[in-house]
């Protein structure tokens, strides 16, 4: 690998080196940036020694000079005139009283005062003193209201005290310092360990997690909010177990309350004169706390069960937000928002992996829900396409009135309308149905999307830097996050897809079996025939690699059977029952032309298409049937003579109902030589009977 020192800019690495060995780059980049710290704190030890040398030597002269003052002012003193009465007189207990009670007053004052500058050590240490001057006055025969007075104020600046205490420990942007102080403070006023405190901060920080979770039902953001406050929380909590809450302890049980330097310069106590008076015990009154020291063991267990009893409520708010969502963006959003907040801390806060195991399970769960919910979606879809549709109504002609006399501004867009009508058979149920379905596919491909979009997120570079130990853990968590939960989600929902279609296939095999077990519908079939070309071509080219419909393609020659049966009864009908109404005479007629009864045939049986099924079913193979069906009657012996009158008749409607496959072969049907002649006089008139041809 190439020197580090040949590296000159940040861009360079990542141009020239894969990720790995730029990581390797910016480790070897801090280890010589400690390097580099060392020889320079030795370069400048030795200046910085010699100006510490001088600054004690300072202090020094000043320690002199303060001493010297002092045996100046005690020969003063004792060179002073002697007094006439020098004996020593014990202050007597009336003196010691109005002494306490005057200290009791200033503290109350000094209370009240540093309170609002937030100085809560202090606080609770002259809250300690107002409480043993309160016990020894209370000794004293001393008016109860004065004394009740006394005793009311206290306990309301001790609440004060506590609630501004409980608010710095619930604030995420205390420092480590003042968490210090507000945890010494605590123990002062309420006499508890620190480990006590502590459980109390722990319980204060989760109810502020329950309250936040309150809203997160209407608003994803309480969430994200909560979560980064658990995790500052945690980093909190993992701060202060150890050297920085032990010795704060420490420190104050070293020295009396009252010896306390900064309170005695506190010129509203008025220490200097009033300190000698009071009773000894209070002066010399040192605090006591009980020791309990944790193991590191110990204490990371107790930082996990509070991060799990924390994410145990996050993630039922969690679900409780996520039942109101029907929709995979804002729930991949959400999922996005929580790993940015969470990744970055992922490796120094104690119960990550738990927070991420379960905020993930929950997501998986309710994705799950969604893409289940979505497919089945299908089902109504189904019901709307397979149900009975109303009658066909009266279809008007491309060319009608309205239209051509319509104006240039909405002829085209009317055109246009009629076409589509006529294409789905002018049913306003198919229409919406042929809607939804649009709709439903549409969802389906975003979700999909949404769910390969996942693989793309760079989580890796949101991860928190690991240690060589974690380093595995870290690429595994960045590919579960991004590749594997994309694949799994994309492979529920096509299964899901998959069992949808299924169902849809299976709908309407049973609508069709139901169809020809029934009575024959002739309007129900036409309208499965439309709802099956519009819904198999939609979902084909939408989902080609989930389902083929064999079946459904294999039951769509049934319902062109009952449609053909139906087609051949009422062409049946009106030809023969009005065979004798057509009187053509047969000397009449020109060679090598049909008859105006073939011609009526042909033009009777196009009506009867158009009335039962529009221009939109007649696909090639419907077609077929229908010629077949239509063969089978016009040719019959039996019937024949209702539609043809000679020879040339018939060999014109075979040539007319023949299939593409037998048209060259229809000449051995046909009746003396002119089938030729026919099917020269079908090709040029077909155009006519546009639904045959």
């Amino acid at each position: 690998m190439e020197s580090v020192g040949t590296i000159t800019t940040w861009q360079q690495a990542f141009e020239e080196y894969r990720i790995p060995t730029t990581r390797v780059i910016e480790k070897q980049l801090k280890s010589s940036a400690t390097r580099d710290k060392e020889k320079l704190r030795t370069l400048v030890g030795g200046s910085y020694r010699e100006l510490l040398a001088t600054a004690e030597s300072i202090v020094v002269l000043d320690s002199k000079t303060k001493t010297a003052e002092e045996h100046m002012s005690i020969m003063g003193h004792n060179c002073r005139p002697p007094n006439h009465d020098t004996g020593t007189k014990s202050h007597d207990e009336k003196k010691i009283v109005l002494a306490e009670l005057r200290l009791l007053q200033r503290c109350c004052t000094t209370i009240a005062s540093i309170l609002r500058e937030t100085r809560f050590l202090h606080c609770s240490q002259l809250m300690v003193v107002s409480r043993l001057l309160l016990k020894s006055l209370s000794e004293h025969q001393l008016p109860a209201p004065s004394l009740d007075l006394l005793r009311n104020k206290v306990a309301h600046l001790r609440r004060q005290l506590l609630r501004q205490i409980d608010a710095r420990f619930t604030t995420p942007v205390s420092n480590l310092l003042e968490l210090v102080e507000a945890i010494c403070s605590y123990c002062l006023i309420t006499s508890v360990s620190s480990e006590d405190a502590l459980s109390h901060l722990h319980q204060l920080r989760l109810d502020k997690i329950r309250r936040m979770l309150q809203r997160a039902s209407d608003d994803s953001r309480h969430i994200q909010e909560a979560l980064r406050y658990q995790l500052v929380s945690l980093q909190t909590f993992k701060a202060l177990v150890g050297r920085p809450l032990a010795e704060a302890m420490t420190n104050m049980q070293k020295r009396a309350i009252l010896t306390d330097q900064t309170l005695r310069n506190l010129e509203s106590l008025d220490l200097d004169r009033t300190v000698s008076l009071i009773s000894s015990d209070i002066q010399s009154f040192v605090p006591y706390f009980k020791k309990s020291t944790l193991s590191a063991d110990d204490a990371r267990a107790k930082l996990e069960n509070w991060s799990d009893e924390a994410s145990r409520v996050l993630v039922t708010s969690l679900k409780t937000h996520l039942n109101t969502s029907n929709d995979t963006a804002p729930i991949l959003n959400l999922r996005q928002d929580l790993y940015t907040a969470l990744l970055p801390s992922y490796f120094s806060t104690p119960g990550a992996a738990n927070m991420h195991q379960q905020i993930r399970q929950i997501v998986n769960e309710k994705l799950q829900i969604i893409c289940s919910t979505q497919v089945r979606q299908l089902q109504d879809i189904t019901a709307s396409l397979t149900k009975r549709m109303p009658d066909t109504p009266e279809v008007k002609s491309l060319w009608d009135e309205d239209t051509a006399k319509a104006s240039a501004n909405t002829r085209g867009s009317r055109l246009i309308k009629q076409v589509k009508s006529r294409h789905t058979g002018h049913h306003s149920s198919l229409n919406r149905a042929q809607k939804s379905l649009g709709r439903w596919i549409a969802s389906i491909k975003a979700t999909e999307a949404s769910f390969t979009a996942l693989s793309t997120t760079s989580w890796r570079d949101l991860m928190e830097e690991p240690d060589e130990e974690d380093e595995e853990e870290a690429l595994d968590l960045s590919k579960q996050l991004g590749k594997t939960d994309a694949e799994g989600y994309v492979k529920f929902l096509q299964d899901s897809l998959r069992a949808g279609l299924s169902s849809l296939e299976a709908g309407i095999i049973d609508a069709a079996t139901q169809i020809g077990t029934e009575n024959p519908d002739i309007s129900r079939s036409v309208a499965l025939l439309r709802s099956i070309r519009m819904s198999v071509a939609a979902l084909q080219d939408a989902f080609p690699d989930h389902m083929t419909f064999e079946k459904i393609h294999a039951a769509i020659p049934q319902l062109h059977d009952l449609v053909a049966i139906e087609v051949v009864n009422r062409l049946s009908e009106a030809s023969e029952r009005k065979k004798r109404s057509v009187k053509s005479s047969k000397e009449r007629l020109p060679e090598d032309m049909p008859s105006p009864r073939a011609f009526v045939t042909l033009r009777r049986l196009c009506e009867i298409m158009f009335e039962i099924g529009g221009t939109d079913i007649w696909s090639a193979t419907a077609v077929e049937k229908i010629k077949i069906q239509v063969q089978a009657r016009v040719f019959n012996p039996e019937h024949n003579t209702a539609y043809m009158m000679n020879d040339f008749d018939e060999a014109y409607l075979r040539a007319a109902l023949g299939s593409t496959t037998d048209t060259v072969g229809s000449a051995s049907h046909s009746a003396g030589g002119h089938d030729r002649a026919a099917q020269e006089y079908w090709t040029r008139t077909k155009l006519l009977f546009g639904l045959l041809s």
